[in-house]
This record gives C-alpha cells, sequence and structure tokens, in this order.
C-alpha cells in the first residue's frame, strides 16, 4: 500500500460507522405515498409482503383506510408506534416536509425515490443540499434521493419500489448500486446468487457507498461485496470503508465506470495522458485489493467465482477445453485483454511428467500444452476425468478452468454429460484444494439439474468465456492482495516516511514556485529536481551559435542541443532537439535549425536561447518518471518506458504519492522497461536501486507540492549502469 493510501486514511481516522440497522434491519416501515394503484406506492406494499416482514407496516396516506391488509394513516404523526424506516414515495417538493415529519416521531432512517435533485441543476441541487443538511441535523440515515431503495433479505425488510424477482433467494453476496436501473438489472439476473442485501445508492445526499460498503464489511451475512459506482463523494472514507472489506476478508468487487474521462482531459505534460483519472482509479483499487471488473456480466460471474471457489496460492491456470476452436478463442481473449488481465492470469507450464501422463490418456495425435483440447477420441467423460487428475498434480497449476457448455433445454444426455464433468471437477477440487471452476463459452444460463449438482458441492458453474477469464484474473489479483496483507500486515498501511526535503527547504521552494510562471522553464524544473536529489546533465545556456560552439568545446564530449523556451513544453513536436552533435560548425549549425524549428512551429513564444547539453551514456536506459494531481485521490507518480514512445506504447505503472522504496521496484518490476533494465540482449544492467530511488524522490515531490505542481514530466530519465546512478535529461514542470 502506498503512503498516500494511508495518508488518504489518516484523513478518515474520525469516519463514524453509520447505524444502518434502521435502515437495513427496521422494527417498523412507514410508507409515506402508499397507494393500491400500480406503481411505487403499492410496490413496496408488496415487496413487504412477499418477504413476509415480521415488523410493523405503516402505509401513510390520508385517501386511505386500509392498503394492502394494513391499517393506512393520514401522517406520520398519527401512527400507532414508532417508526424505525419512513420510506417517501411523493415528488422531490414534497420530500424535505416528509423528512421534517420523520424527525418529528423520531425515525432514524429515510429513503426518497424522488428525482428532480442533485441530478437536475442548480435549483435541484439546492433542494438536495437542504434535505441532506436536515438529515444530518436529525441524525437521519437517508437513502438517495433519486433510487429505488435498499432490500435485507435475511432480515425479509425492503423499501423498495420495484417488484422482486420470484427466483430471488437470502444469501451470502450483497450489492450497493449507484443507478437503480443497474440494481434493478443485477436482482433480475436470474443468475443462482443469493443475495443478503440490494442497495440502490442514488444521489447520495447523505449515506454513500462508501457507508454500505464499511457496514456490509461488519455484516455477518455477507461474504462477498458487489458494486457499481459512478463516482466517490469522499475519496478518504472510500479509502476507510475499502481498508475495513480488506481487514474483514470481504472481497470488494466493482465496476467502475468512466473509463473515457482519459480521452476528455485535456493535459499539458506525458504523466497527464497516462494518469487519467481512470488510470489512478485501477491504481487504487488494485493498492486496496478492491478488484475491477469492466461489466455486470463481468460481475456476477466473480461474485459466483469468489463466493465458492478458494483463494489460489499462484497465478499458474490451465484451461481444459473440447475443441482447438475454444483454444483459440481464449487464446484471442488472454492476449487481446492483456491491457486489463496483465499478468494476473498466467497460463502454467506443464512439466515433463505431466505431459508424459496426458499423452498417455489421450491419442497420439492429440497436441499436449495449455489450453488442452481432452476431447481424445470423443469420449471425453473417461479423458476429461483423467486430465483433470493430471493438471492437479502439476507443481505449477494453482487454477484449473474446465470448458463446459450446458444450457438450459439440452438434451438428457448432455446433462449426463455435464454432471460427469461437474463431479469430476469437484472430486479434484476437494482432493488438491485448488481453484477449480467450470466456465461456458456462452451466457445462455445454465441446465437447472447441472446447476443444482455444482451448488450441492460448491462448484462454482461460470458462464461466457471472457468474463470467465476476467473472474479467474481477478481472483489470482485478490489471492495476491491477501498473500501481501498476511505478510506485511500493518506496514501494508505504514504512515508516509518523512520527506527527502527538509521544512525550511520546502517552504522555500514553495515561495519560489509561487513566484513562477505557469510551466517552469526545463533549468527551473531541473534546479527543482535537484532540490529532491536527483541531478542532471552538465548544461549551460547558449544565447548565440557562437557560444553554444563555445560551451560545446568545453565539455568537450557529444552534446544535445535543445530550445530553450518557456512557451515550447514538447522540444521534439517543434523539432527543437537535436542530439549527439560534435564540432564547432556542426553545433553552430544545429542552433541555427532548432531556433528556426521552434520559430516555425510557434512563433509567438520567447526564445531564450539554446541549452547545450552533455549527452548521457550510450549504455543508458530511456524511462520516464512523473506525477499528476488527481482531483480526488490526489498526487500520483507514474513510471514507464520514456522517450518520444511514452504514450504509444502505454508501458506505465501508477501509484499514489508519495511511494515506499518497495512499491518503487513493485513498478520498475511490472512494466517492459523493467526487462531492459536488467539487461536485455547484451546490454548491461542499469543502476535500478537508484531509479527506485529516484521514483519515491519524485514521488515525494508531487505529494509536498501538491497545491503548488499539477505535474511534472522527467522524460526521459535516463537509467545509468549499475553503481553510476540516474540523470534527469529533460524536466517538464507545470503550476497549478
Amino acid at each position: 500500500m502506498t503512503d498516500q493510501l494511508a495518508d488518504l486514511t489518516a484523513q478518515s481516522t474520525n469516519f463514524a460507522m453509520p447505524d444502518l440497522r434502521p435502515l437495513l434491519a427496521p422494527r417498523a416501515i412507514a410508507v409515506v405515498g402508499a397507494s393500491d394503484r400500480p406503481g411505487a406506492g403499492s410496490l413496496v406494499l408488496e415487496n413487504l409482503r412477499r418477504l413476509d416482514f415480521a415488523g410493523a407496516v405503516y402505509p401513510v396516506n390520508p385517501k386511505y383506510t386500509e392498503l394492502h391488509g394494513w391499517r393506512c394513516y393520514p401522517s406520520l404523526r398519527d401512527l400507532p408506534g414508532p417508526v424505525d424506516c419512513v420510506a417517501i414515495l411523493l415528488g422531490y417538493q414534497r420530500v424535505l416536509p416528509a423528512l421534517q415529519e420523520a424527525a418529528a416521531v423520531g425515525a432514524r432512517a429515510a429513503w426518497a425515490l424522488a428525482s428532480g435533485f442533485g441530478e437536475a441543476g442548480p435549483a435541484g441541487e439546492k433542494l438536495q443540499a437542504e434535505a441532506a443538511a436536515f438529515c444530518r441535523a436529525n441524525d437521519i440515515a437517508l437513502v438517495g434521493p433519486n433510487c429505488i431503495g435498499v432490500v435485507n433479505l435475511h432480515a425479509r425488510a425492503a423499501a423498495y419500489s420495484v417488484a422482486l424477482p420470484p427466483t430471488i433467494q437470502p444469501g451470502r453476496v450483497a450489492a450497493v448500486v449507484q443507478s437503480g436501473a443497474v440494481c434493478l438489472g443485477i436482482a433480475n439476473a436470474n443468475r443462482g446468487l443469493g443475495f443478503s442485501a440490494l442497495i440502490s445508492s442514488g444521489n447520495e445526499a447523505v449515506l454513500e457507498n462508501a457507508d454500505y460498503i464499511a457496514w456490509l464489511a461488519d455484516d455477518p451475512q455477507t461474504a462477498v461485496i458487489i458494486a457499481f459506482i459512478e463516482g466517490f463523494k469522499n475519496p478518504a472514507r472510500f479509502v476507510w470503508a475499502a481498508r475495513r472489506a480488506a481487514a474483514a476478508g470481504k472481497p470488494l468487487l466493482v465496476v467502475k465506470v468512466g473509463r473515457s474521462a482519459v480521452a476528455q482531459r485535456a493535459a499539458l505534460a506525458h504523466t497527464g495522458s497516462l494518469a487519467g483519472a481512470d488510470a489512478v482509479h485501477d491504481a487504487v483499487f488494485r493498492e486496496l485489493g478492491v478488484v475491477r471488473l469492466n461489466t455486470l456480466d463481468e460481475l456476477l460471474e466473480a461474485a459466483e467465482l469468489f463466493l465458492k471457489a478458494p483463494l489460489p496460492k499462484g497465478r499458474g491456470t490451465a484451461i481444459l477445453t473440447l475443441s482447438g476452436g475454444q483454444i483459440g478463442l481464449i487464446g484471442d481473449l488472454l492476449e487481446g485483454d492483456a491491457h486489463r488481465w496483465g499478468a494476473d492470469l498466467r497460463l502454467a507450464e506443464l512439466s515433463s511428467a505431466g505431459r508424459q501422463a496426458l499423452a498417455a490418456i489421450l491419442p497420439p495425435y492429440s497436441a499436449i500444452a495449455n489450453p488442452l483440447d481432452a476431447w481424445g477420441s470423443g469420449d471425453f467423460e473417461a479423458t476429461y476425468p483423467a486430465c483433470l487428475e493430471v493438471l492437479a498434480r502439476e507443481p505449477d497449476v494453482d487454477v484449473i478452468a474446465v470448458s463446459r457448455d450446458s444450457p438450459p433445454g439440452i438434451a438428457e444426455r448432455e446433462i449426463a454429460q455435464s454432471n460427469v464433468v461437474v463431479d469430476a471437477a469437484a472430486r479434484v477440487a476437494a482432493a488438491s484444494g485448488k481453484t477449480v471452476a467450470v466456465f461456458a463459452n456462452v451466457s445462455t444460463g445454465i441446465e437447472p439439474r447441472v446447476k443444482a449438482r455444482a451448488d450441492a458441492v460448491g462448484l462454482p458453474l461460470l458462464q461466457g468465456t471472457r468474463e470467465s477469464l476476467a473472474a479467474i484474473a481477478g481472483l489470482i489479483r485478490y489471492a495476491e492482495f491477501r498473500a501481501q496483507l498476511a505478510e506485511r500486515g500493518r506496514a501494508l498501511f505504514a504512515e508516509p516516511a518523512a520527506s527527502p526535503v527538509s521544512a525550511d527547504r520546502l517552504a522555500a521552494l514553495k515561495r519560489e514556485l509561487a513566484a513562477s510562471s505557469h510551466s517552469l522553464t526545463e533549468s527551473q524544473g531541473k534546479r527543482l529536481l535537484a532540490a529532491y536529489g536527483i541531478r542532471a546533465p552538465q548544461e549551460a545556456l547558449a544565447s548565440s551559435a557562437d557560444e553554444a560552439a563555445r560551451l560545446a568545446a568545453a565539455l568537450g564530449r557529444p552534446v544535445a542541443l535543445k530550445i530553450a523556451s518557456p512557451d515550447i513544453l514538447h522540444k521534439t513536436e517543434a523539432q527543437g532537439v537535436l542530439l549527439n552533435i560534435t564540432g564547432a560548425e556542426a553545433v553552430r549549425d544545429g542552433y541555427q535549425r532548432i531556433v528556426q524549428s521552434a520559430r516555425r512551429h510557434s512563433p509567438q513564444a520567447r526564445i531564450d536561447g539554446v541549452l547545450v547539453q552533455e549527452m548521457a551514456p550510450a549504455e543508458a536506459v530511456e524511462v520516464i518518471v512523473g506525477a499528476t494531481v488527481d482531483p480526488q485521490f490526489g498526487p500520483v507518480v507514474v513510471f514507464g518506458m520514456g522517450g518520444i514512445l511514452v504514450e504509444l506504447l502505454h508501458d506505465a505503472v501508477l501509484r499514489l504519492a508519495p511511494v515506499s522504496l518497495a512499491s518503487a521496484m513493485e513498478m520498475i518490476a511490472a512494466t517492459r522497461a523493467g526487462r531492459l533494465l536488467t539487461g536485455f540482449r547484451g546490454r548491461p544492467p542499469a543502476d535500478i536501486a537508484a531509479l527506485a530511488d529516484a521514483i519515491v524522490r519524485i514521488s515525494y515531490l508531487a505529494h509536498d507540492l501538491r497545491h503548488e505542481v499539477a505535474a511534472v514530466d522527467v522524460n526521459p530519465l535516463m537509467a545509468l549502469p549499475a553503481g553510476q546512478g540516474v540523470m534527469a535529461v529533460d524536466a517538464l514542470v507545470v503550476r497549478r
């Protein structure tokens, strides 16, 4: 866990756990706006009747004396007893008066169905703010507004305005969903998941998704929490809630919408394009152990897998199929979705003994590989179980995914064959202790008798090839997080270490930045880096071609010439960089060329001259280390392949800043740049220790100056051969 997450957590030390019992386990529910007409006013009562709610139900509407078998009351003040939760099924203009009446009778929770609040413009925002302020002042836990409500299946309680499906059952999965339509879709999916709670959070005027997640982390009826999140009201509070889930051992599976925010964001620095809001969400989720999925189908399949499967001890995955076509499909998905799953799902290497054992089971023309086509000569009822047992003995196999389509309506013979696969998978899972799941290549449902057989033995049945692979990758990633949590314990949530810059020096840097322009010059940026202990090449500013030649001669080695202008941030785009220039005439000519190119590119730009800079050693590896400030989660640091291809290759990882030295080493190892740094194809190994130290230092720069600096780009940062350190060849610093 980065120190910045610990910093965010420190902000949440005063967060109090909301008391959601009046909402999710009420003794009495009042339904204001109850009705006998089709619609929400009737459906809320029908759901309570359907669930056989054991508490008191008070319909409230002066037009009726009785509704759905319950006595109806003119107002909340006329109720015969206390009420915990008030469901408000009135128009937006009547919600606040209803809340005021609820407070008068001592209600501690309320739900407002109506839209027309924060989502509806300034007038709605004002009304929502008034309602929120009133609820906070009167200790009312408000759900919504603009949502379909909540259900607690175990308490048989609901303030919920949509008809519950007849197939829904109590279970161990809780869903927290900001969108009412998405909540309805999850409830109606008929996936076979039992739910402990369904929570539609809506506009989150008072209660937010973090409140529900934190409460569910302590709920003994909940084992897995799934969430659909549109945004965070309070990022620090979400960190607090996710940590509570992690501490309780409750997997938190999330679909977070808004990936397109990266494309909508204009960035002055490369780091901005690499560290858009969505990339920051990915980094935060990974560090908190939150498993991010991309679709509702993936979310539901992951819930099925997390609910039933043991956590794997490693990443090695074996996939058992019945055709080469399935193998081709799986291979395409694994390669095509590598940017999403990364190294989370790795195809296991089969041992020599394992290959021999599989060859003895399958016909001689069978290809022994992973994924494995176990069709054989067509008698897969014999080959599948045998191959499963071999794969379970393989030391590099931690997860076994077994392909078998069993949609509703298949023939009796197909049902029997599917049950053979289910039984074999269950036996192997029990005997080996490894993670075993059966997955269908299509998402058309599962034959009820096959599903019942799998449920009886606790075997996960997944649907959809892509969805199943995504779920497995998420389980592997979560297992690694749990292992890290167990190994490092409290160190994973350590407080931030001391900055490498003293308090007095930091105050001086802030004063200097306050007097600077919007973007620092390269030389100014390098001086800022130097304050954090990161050196730059020898260089000097030339204001004429002759001066550039004299400076180059003084360096006595090949030089780089770079345009110096506060108005040209990306020099290569202006053809303002020349490398490996030797000789006085070449330097003079180069000076003239890049000044002319810069003026053609930006006629209005201020030209301060040309930097004459020593060339870094040819053996150095170009990387980028940068930082930007996310509007919600604060400063983040970025590391990846450097140079002009940084955005094209997308070889970058993010962490919240500041990072520890261990986290910096993990960032390096997670990129393709890491391979070059270890000595690729004869190149000498780079000074990885010095590079990791530089990442830490730049992360502290971003954290210390988060109110003054919007973005930092050190691209390239040259990682020199082992023992020689690093060198900041270029630096771009953008002021906030």
